[in-house]
């Protein structure tokens, strides 16, 4: 079954979109994930969907430090230690990604 992901973060300031074929990305696979790196998750959620919200926030911060799109996220993620590839091979797909736009204008300035 594929399922999609779809993480907006910030009121649309950035966007992830992701495939996820539950048959192939498991609740066994994408649990390693979360230990490997000690995030703090819900546990008590299916760890399928707690997993994808990592790697939401992981593709979005690349995406913008890198100025990339889906296609260079994909790329940077072969690197990735922890992560499973994201070009579909095992079960993750990521179909674009937004990354968050930085503006001068969103700057709050105080002085003291």
């Amino acid at each position: 079954m594929i399922k999609t992901y779809t993480f907006n973060y910030d009121l649309w300031e950035a966007k992830a979109v992701f495939e996820v074929d539950t048959e192939k990305f498991t609740e066994k696979m994408a649990t390693p994930t979360l230990e490997f790196f000690t995030w703090d998750y819900d546990k008590d959620e299916n760890p399928v969907d707690e997993v994808m919200k990592k790697y939401a926030l992981r593709v979005i911060e690349l995406a913008t430090f890198n100025n990339f799109n889906a296609q260079g996220v994909i790329s940077l993620f072969k690197r990735q230690e922890g992560y499973t590839l994201l070009d579909g091979s095992t079960g993750l797909k990521l179909i674009s990604v937004e990354g968050y736009e930085f503006s001068e204008s969103s700057l709050e300035v105080v002085i003291s």
